[in-house]
C-alpha cells in the first residue's frame, strides 16, 4: 500500500511539473495575469468577451485547410466553378470563403457563328472540369498550411503550379509533333478554312482593290495566349484566399485588399464612380451601327453612389420607354448584360437618346452625367481590307477613322472616356487620335492590353499611350497581379476601370476590390437583374459603412492629361520625293 501510494504521489508530482513546464513554455501565467489586472480596471460588460478578445490576439495565425470545388451555375445557366476555402482558426476548421467564378470567358467575339459557339462551350464546359480537378488536387495540397492573408505567397505558389503544367503540357505537345514528324507527318495543325473566316485574321498579308496599284498591309494582331483548360481555377483560388484572409482577420474584405494595395489601411478611402450600360450595338446586334459596342453613362465625381445608381436606374427606364414607343414591347428586353439592344444605323441616334434621358431628370449632360463608349476596335476590323467597318457598308482606313471619331467626339462633348478606338498595331493612328481628344476624353485601352500578369512584364512605350487602363479578374490572373498592374498603369498617369466579366454570378467580390484598389471607374454592366443589382447594393452598404465611420472621401473632378504622339522618325532618301507626288495625285483629283 505504502509503495503504491508513493508511486501515485510522484506520478502525480510528475504531472504537475509537465503541466508548469507546458504552461510556462507558452506564457499562460504571464498573460493570465495580464488580462485578470487590466480587466479589472477597464471593467467590461462582457468580462468573458473581453476574456476571449484578448486571447484572440495571441491565438496562432489561421492557416487554409482545405479547399473543395464544385459545380454550380452563372447568370447565363450555365456551369462554373463554386469553391469553398476552409482554415483553422482556433483549432477548429472553419468555412472562411466561397467564391463562384464567372465562367463565360469567351474568347470569340458576338458575332461568331452558331457552330463556332457550340465548340468554344464545349471547351469552356471541359475548362470548368478541369479547374474543379485541379482545386480539388493539386492546388488544394499546395496551399494546405499556407497563411491566406499572405496574398503574394499565395499567388506565387499558384503561378509556379500553372507554369509547371504549362511546361508539361508543351513536353507533351512537342513529343506529339515529334512523333507525328517521324511518322511522315509535318507535325502542323491543319487550319480549317471556315475557322479563318469567323476569325478573319490574316494578318501580315496585303490587299488592294482590283484595278489600283497601292496595296494596304495590315499588320497582324499579337498572337492569343494559349491558356490551359482549368485555367480560372488560379483566379479562383487567389479570390478565395483573399476573402479567406478578411474573414479571419474580421475585417471587410475592402480594407484587406486597401492593406494589400497600399501596405496599410487608408485613412479616407472612395467608392468607385460606376460605368453603367444602357444601350448594347455593334455587329451582333440589329441595325447597321457596328463602331460602338456599349453606350454607358457616368455620373459626375462626387455624387454619392446611391443617388448615382437612382440616377441610372431612371435613365435606363426612360430609355426602355422611348424603344417601346417606337418600336413596340420587344425593343425593352435586355442581352445577357441586361443592356437594350435597339436597331441603330449611327452613332448619334445612342448619344441623343442618353442625352435625353439625362435631360428628363432635369440633370445637364456632360455636368452633371456623361456618356462612355466602348468602341471595341479590333472587333469591327476587317483584316482582308485593312479598314474599320464603322457602320453597315461604310469601312474606313485608320486614318479616316482618326478624323470619323475627332468629329463625333467635338460634336458630343458629355463624352468622356471611349474603350478601345482601334487595334493597338495601329499605333501612329491611335496616337493622332490621342493628340486630338484625350486633352477632353479619357482614351483607355482594353484589348490593347495584355492580361494583367504580362502587362508587368511590359515595357510602357512613348509609341503607345492611353489615359485608362481595363482590367478584368479572370482565367489566370490573380489578386496581386491586378493589384500591381494598377499600381504601373497609376504611376503611368493611367485611370484605373475595373471590369466584370460576362457570366457574372451575385457575388460581390469585384465591389469590394474597386473601393480597396481605389479604382476611379467600376464598369458593371446594366442596372437591372440580380447579379449586377447585388453589385450595385454593395456599393451602397460599403459607402454608408465608410461614412459612418467618418472615411468617406469622393474620387476629384475628371482630368485629362494630353497624350502628345513622339516626333515622327526622319524620312528616308526617296520618300520626300514620293509624298510630293502624291500630294500632286491628290490635287489632281480634286
Amino acid at each position: 500500500m505504502a509503495s503504491a501510494s508513493t508511486r501515485e504521489a510522484r506520478e502525480k508530482y510528475e504531472l504537475k511539473q509537465k503541466a508548469v513546464k507546458y504552461y510556462d513554455q507558452n506564457g499562460v501565467p504571464k498573460k493570465m495575469e495580464e488580462i485578470l489586472n487590466s480587466m479589472f480596471y477597464d471593467n467590461p460588460d462582457d468580462v468573458y468577451g473581453h476574456l476571449a478578445n484578448y486571447f484572440a490576439e495571441h491565438a496562432k495565425t489561421a492557416l487554409i485547410s482545405q479547399i473543395s470545388a464544385r459545380h454550380g451555375f452563372d447568370s447565363k445557366g450555365q456551369t462554373t466553378v463554386q469553391t469553398d476555402m476552409y482554415c483553422t482558426v482556433r483549432n477548429n476548421k472553419k468555412l472562411s470563403a466561397a467564391v463562384v467564378s464567372s465562367s463565360s470567358n469567351s474568347s470569340l467575339p458576338e458575332n461568331t457563328k452558331p457552330e463556332d459557339r457550340e465548340e468554344e462551350d464545349k471547351a469552356r464546359e471541359a475548362g470548368v472540369e478541369a479547374a474543379i480537378a485541379l482545386l480539388n488536387g493539386d492546388i488544394n495540397t499546395r496551399l494546405q498550411g499556407v497563411d491566406p492573408a499572405l496574398q503574394s505567397d499565395v499567388d506565387k505558389i499558384l503561378m509556379k503550379l500553372y507554369e509547371e503544367l504549362k511546361a508539361e503540357e508543351d513536353e507533351r505537345l512537342a513529343k506529339e509533333a515529334a512523333e507525328q514528324a517521324a511518322l511522315g507527318g509535318d507535325g502542323a495543325t491543319p487550319v480549317k478554312e471556315e475557322d479563318a473566316s469567323v476569325s478573319g485574321k490574316k494578318g501580315g498579308k496585303s490587299s488592294a482593290k482590283k484595278g489600283k496599284s497601292v496595296a494596304v498591309v495590315v499588320v497582324p494582331d499579337e498572337p492569343k495566349e494559349k491558356l490551359l483548360p482549368g485555367a480560372e481555377s488560379i483566379c479562383v483560388a487567389s479570390r478565395a484566399a483573399c476573402t479567406a484572409a478578411s474573414a479571419v482577420r474580421e475585417e471587410p474584405l475592402y480594407q484587406h485588399i486597401a492593406t494589400l494595395r497600399f501596405g496599410e489601411i487608408p485613412k479616407d478611402m472612395r467608392v468607385p464612380i460606376p460605368m453603367v450600360t444602357i444601350i448594347q450595338s455593334g455587329r451582333s446586334a440589329p441595325g447597321k451601327l457596328n463602331c460602338v459596342k456599349e453606350f454607358m453613362v457616368v455620373p459626375k465625381p462626387g455624387m454619392p453612389i446611391a443617388d448615382s445608381l437612382k440616377y441610372c436606374q431612371k435613365i435606363y427606364s426612360y430609355v426602355a420607354k422611348t424603344l417601346v414607343t417606337k418600336s413596340g414591347m420587344a425593343a425593352q428586353y435586355g442581352n445577357d448584360i441586361g443592356a437594350l439592344c435597339p436597331s441603330y444605323d449611327k452613332p448619334e441616334q445612342g448619344l441623343d437618346i442618353l442625352q435625353d434621358a439625362i435631360t428628363s431628370l432635369e440633370l445637364t449632360p456632360g455636368e452633371d452625367f456623361f456618356i462612355a463608349l466602348n468602341l471595341a476596335g479590333k472587333e469591327i476590323f476587317d483584316y482582308e481590307k485593312g479598314k474599320y467597318e464603322v457602320m453597315g457598308g461604310q469601312q474606313k482606313v485608320p486614318e479616316d477613322l482618326v478624323e470619323f471619331w475627332v468629329e463625333l467626339l467635338g460634336r458630343y462633348p458629355s463624352v468622356i472616356a471611349i474603350i478601345d478606338p482601334m487595334r493597338k498595331q495601329e499605333k501612329e493612328h491611335w496616337m493622332r487620335l490621342c493628340d486630338r481628344v484625350s486633352d477632353k476624353c479619357y482614351v483607355m485601352g482594353n484589348h490593347t492590353y495584355p492580361r494583367p500578369g504580362l502587362l508587368l512584364e511590359e515595357e510602357l512605350t512613348e509609341e503607345f499611350k492611353t489615359s485608362g487602363t481595363v482590367l478584368k479578374l479572370d482565367q489566370i490572373n490573380t489578386i496581386t497581379d491586378i493589384l500591381e498592374s494598377a499600381k504601373k498603369m497609376e504611376d503611368a498617369e493611367n485611370q484605373i476601370v475595373l471590369t466584370t466579366c460576362y457570366g457574372e454570378t451575385t457575388d460581390t467580390f469585384l465591389a469590394d476590390m474597386a473601393v480597396g484598389m481605389n479604382a476611379r471607374f467600376l464598369k458593371i454592366g446594366a442596372p437591372v437583374r440580380g447579379e449586377r443589382i447585388a453589385l450595385f447594393n454593395r456599393l451602397i452598404q460599403i459607402e454608408n459603412q465608410l461614412k459612418l465611420e467618418g472615411r468617406l472621401a469622393f474620387h476629384g473632378e475628371n482630368v485629362f492629361p494630353h497624350i502628345v504622339p513622339p516626333p515622327l522618325p526622319e524620312p528616308e532618301e526617296g520618300e520626300e520625293a514620293q509624298e510630293e507626288e502624291k500630294k500632286e495625285e491628290k490635287g489632281k483629283k480634286k
